[in-house]
Parts: C-alpha cells; sequence; structure tokens
C-alpha cells in the first residue's frame, strides 16, 4: 500500500495532480478516503479508459436480419419437452440485473423493490422469486438464482431478501454479486471528483456482468453445480417468462451459444435495439447507433427492414461464457454532472460535461459460433419499468401485467369485462404460486371462474 507521499507523486506522474490542489485545506479523514480510493485504482483500466477519448466509433456496416418467427417456435413441441428436461436436469441457471435505483419512479430504494403488482402490490423482486420458487415446486428440482447488485443498493437487496426468509427460496441458491464501477472523465482524461471528495465513478453497465461473474468465481460455481445453460433478464420486466422450457429448448436444439427475445417494434422510433448483420456478424445494434436511413428502410412489402426490437432476455451457454478470448467493447456517454472542483483558492461545485463508460451485453452476440433470435409476443412477455409516468411507466407496466392475466383467463374460458378501449376493467393478478403458465391454469380452473363480476379477481 503506497503512503501519501507515493500516491500524491504517481497520480501528479500521470496527470492528475490537480486533485491535490486544495489538499490542505481537507482534514485527514477526507484525505485518507481519497488517497485509500487512488491507491486501489486499476491504473490499466484508467489507461484503457483514457486511450478510448479521442477516438471515433467508425459507424458499423448494417444489413436486416430474420429471426425465428413466433408462428413457427409455438408449433415446436420436441424443443419444448427438452427445455422441460432442462430445468427438471437442473441444467439452467438464472441472472436478474438489479443494479438500478428507484430514482426515476420517484421511488427511494433500488427499483428492485418497486410495488408494481396491480393487488398484491408485489415487488418485481418478489413476483421473480414466486415464479423460480413455482417453478421448483413444478419441476421438482432446485433452481439457482444469480442477482446482480450495484454497490449503491447491493447490501439493500440482501436485507430485503433476508427479511422476507427470500421467499420460500433457499438461502444458499440465491447469490449476489454486486456490479463493478468505471472512473468517469473528463474530455481530456482527468479524473473527476464527486461532491462527497471521492472518485467520480458510474457503474460499468450490463455487459460488466460477464467480468463480475468471472471475478467473484460464479462461473466456475456454475460449471460445479451442472449448471449448462444461463438465463438472463432484467429487473424491469415483470412479465418475463420464468423458465420457459421452449426458449431453453429451441436454444439447445439449434446448438446457440446465445439466444435472445425479440419483439415487433411498435414504429420505426421505438426505443429497442434492434436486430440485424453488424459487420456481417449477428448482432443487436443500439437504438442510438441505427442511423436514420437504416432506421426507416422498408422492405419490397412495406415493412421495416428491422423490425424486431430486443427485450433484453437472453440466454447463454456456460461454456462460451467460460471463454476468456472475448473483450466487450467500451460505450461512452457524455452527461452533465455536478463535480467537485480542487483550486488554489480551495474547491468549488460545477456542473461539467462527463463521460461515462460501460459495456452492453449485446455486444457478446457477435462472438458467439451461432446466436438465435427468437420472437415473443409483446402482450405476453414485455411491459418495461422505467418512467413515473408516459412511456413504459408505472401506469403502462401495471397495465400489461393485468392485460397479460386477462389474456390468459379468456383462453380458458373465463369473460372478461372489457371498456371501450378493449381493456379489463377491473385489477387482475394471479399469482405464480397459484398458475405458474397459461397451461396449468387451466388446468387448475376448470371452469370454477367464469366471469369476473367483482371489482378484482386475485388468484
Amino acid at each position: 500500500m503506497m503512503n501519501e507521499e507515493e500516491v500524491i507523486e504517481s497520480f501528479s506522474d500521470l496527470g492528475q495532480d490537480y486533485l491535490f490542489d486544495c489538499w490542505t485545506d481537507w482534514d485527514e479523514h477526507k484525505k485518507s478516503i481519497l488517497l485509500e480510493e487512488l491507491a486501489s485504482l486499476d491504473l490499466k483500466l484508467l489507461s484503457s479508459l483514457q486511450k478510448c477519448l479521442p477516438e471515433k466509433e467508425v459507424p458499423p456496416s448494417l444489413s436486416p436480419l430474420p429471426c425465428l418467427s413466433h408462428e413457427d417456435i409455438i408449433k415446436m413441441d420436441k424443443e419444448r419437452e427438452l427445455g422441460r428436461e432442462l430445468i427438471s436436469g437442473g441444467k439452467a441457471a438464472f441472472l436478474t440485473v438489479a443494479g438500478g435505483k428507484g430514482s426515476r419512479l420517484k421511488f427511494k430504494g433500488p427499483k428492485g423493490l418497486f410495488p408494481i403488482s396491480p393487488i398484491q402490490k408485489h415487488s418485481l423482486l418478489q413476483i421473480f422469486a414466486e415464479k423460480l420458487l413455482a417453478a421448483e415446486i413444478h419441476y421438482r428440482v432446485p433452481l439457482f438464482w444469480y442477482i446482480m447488485t450495484s454497490p449503491a443498493n447491493h447490501a439493500e437487496i440482501i436485507n430485503y431478501f433476508r427479511k422476507n426468509s427470500f421467499f420460500g427460496l433457499a438461502e444458499e441458491r440465491v447469490s449476489f454479486f454486486s456490479q463493478r464501477l468505471n472512473p468517469s472523465l473528463s474530455p481530456s482524461g482527468k479524473l473527476y471528483l464527486n461532491p462527497a471528495g471521492t472518485i467520480l465513478k458510474n457503474p460499468d453497465g450490463h455487459g460488466g456482468v460477464i467480468g463480475a461473474l468471472i471475478q467473484d468465481g460464479l462461473l466456475t460455481h456454475m460449471v460445479k453445480q451442472g449448471i449448462e445453460e444461463l438465463f438472463y433478464f432484467q429487473v424491469d420486466n415483470p412479465l418475463v417468462n420464468i423458465p420457459d422450457p421452449l426458449f431453453l429448448g429451441v436454444h439447445r436444439s439449434m446448438g446457440a451459444e446465445v439466444s435472445s427475445k425479440v419483439i415487433r417494434k411498435i414504429s420505426a422510433d421505438e426505443k429497442l435495439g434492434s436486430i440485424g448483420l453488424v459487420n456481417g456478424r449477428a448482432g443487436i445494434i443500439e437504438y442510438s447507433d441505427l442511423n436514420e436511413e437504416s432506421r426507416y428502410l422498408r422492405d419490397k412489402d412495406g415493412n421495416l427492414s428491422f423490425s424486431q426490437g430486443s427485450i433484453a432476455v437472453h440466454l447463454f451457454n456456460v461454456a462460451f461464457l467460460n471463454r476468456t478470448d472475448f473483450v466487450l467493447p467500451l460505450h461512452q456517454a457524455r452527461k452533465k454532472e455536478e463535480v467537485l472542483i480542487p483550486g488554489s483558492n480551495g474547491c468549488i461545485l460545477k456542473e461539467v460535461e462527463v463521460i461515462k463508460f460501460e459495456k452492453f451485453i449485446f455486444d457478446i452476440i457477435p462472438l458467439a459460433g451461432k446466436a438465435v433470435f427468437y420472437e415473443t409476443l409483446r402482450a405476453d412477455e414485455f411491459a418495461p419499468l422505467k418512467n413515473k409516468s408516459g412511456v413504459d411507466s408505472i401506469e403502462t407496466c401495471t397495465r400489461g401485467y393485468i392485460e397479460k392475466y386477462a389474456l390468459w383467463l379468456e383462453e380458458c374460458g373465463v369473460h372478461v369485462l372489457r371498456d371501450e378501449e378493449g381493456r379489463s376493467i377491473y385489477p387482475i393478478e394471479i399469482s405464480p404460486l397459484y398458475a405458474l403458465n397459461r397451461e396449468i391454469l387451466k388446468k387448475k380452473l376448470s371452469h370454477t371462474v367464469n366471469r369476473i363480476n367483482d371489482q378484482a379477481l386475485f388468484i
């Protein structure tokens, strides 16, 4: 461990001497925190981030790519059975990315703790926990769940699970690991201090999940447990179908190293990553990276050429993830942020342009030997919670939740009262512990419920 003089000299040699411009004004406690942080900073990472700064990303060549259609997928009975065998054999595990905060929802706490179900007000994480518990009961097998938190919410999420007795799941089969952080830089490559006087950092993106799994020994843990396929999804979408034997079976039968679920975009401007060939390799193109010409391009039938969007639900072959020869690219985001600027006359708070670096999980797709894109239905599997109001909001997420289960009931012959816009008049919620999927619901209802005539239905 370097002493104070060595740390100051080292970072001064790196051109970061301005950090110490008002050093004599700081108390010893504040100094020691910053010194410890600087001494533990990964200088190779800092150098690699700085090297990215002058480079402008070369626009990739893009071309459309078809996916497996939903109409074809639902007929794949052999693949569905294969998926069931993988689940019941303990060959599949589940990973949730839950590092986000609830600030955009005006919610104090991790986003995963937001109470989203329309009647019971269960949180996002409780919904997923109950789906996995229901799957364990149905398939008669213990399942493993890996949850990526962030340094800002790690302790709170663990305490939430402990307080709720892990929602019936075995504690030893739920693993929490924290997302890594990257230093944020100025356009010239300087480190910034946040208002508290420590190094300004940002989460390294959902693409950082692979490195975190490797560093924390969790990929090794998966191999020891006989896990062969990893089901990845983000915490903000309560409609995700878990454990989804058909998705697993299609992925496995086609020999895919990566499979991704997609939906048909509502419009060319919907902010979803589009599937396509990226420099000749199958991949997902970030919405902001799809140029205007490609975004509005249409085929001879008038359909959008880039018509399918990713919903951030993936399957990864564990042996593929254990490869060590791939490096995901760093992406830059420029934002205004308040920082602490040291100076000869003291420190001042100032809003400046900050460059943040992150990795995207879908950048792993072009590195796979084979990738599969699997079309699902929006109504069945996509109602994300991102904003307090407007698009992808509390209202639209809750409505999507209600309508999913309203459709399930109608498929079982239950009459659902609807308004002039075709929406269910009453809130509906079906616990996964009652019916994990529509097939189980059909067997259990047996015409005991044939009409919703109350102000809500919870089963």
